[in-house]
């Protein structure tokens, strides 16, 4: 979710947005923990002149992750 969250403020939709969310996967295997994601999103959205911190990357993050464990919870 996160990394379509991100996509779309990319200005990304369809098989872009896709690819980019499966690239912010995939970046989330590069280490423990979620930094590895945030230094991704936060450097492309330098790269793509979006302006948004760490702070609200990381309460978007944790926003999608309730979101996500509620429409697990009701079966979504």
């Amino acid at each position: 979710l996160l990394g379509l969250w991100a996509a779309d403020k990319l200005g990304k939709s369809g098989a872009d947005a896709e690819a980019y969310a499966k690239s912010v996967v995939l970046a989330d295997f590069e280490e423990a923990g979620d930094e590895d994601v945030v230094r991704k999103v936060k450097a492309d959205f330098a790269a793509g002149n979006v302006a948004a911190g760490d702070s609200e990357i990381r309460q978007v993050m944790q926003d999608l992750l309730l979101r996500a464990a509620e429409e697990i919870q009701a079966g979504r």
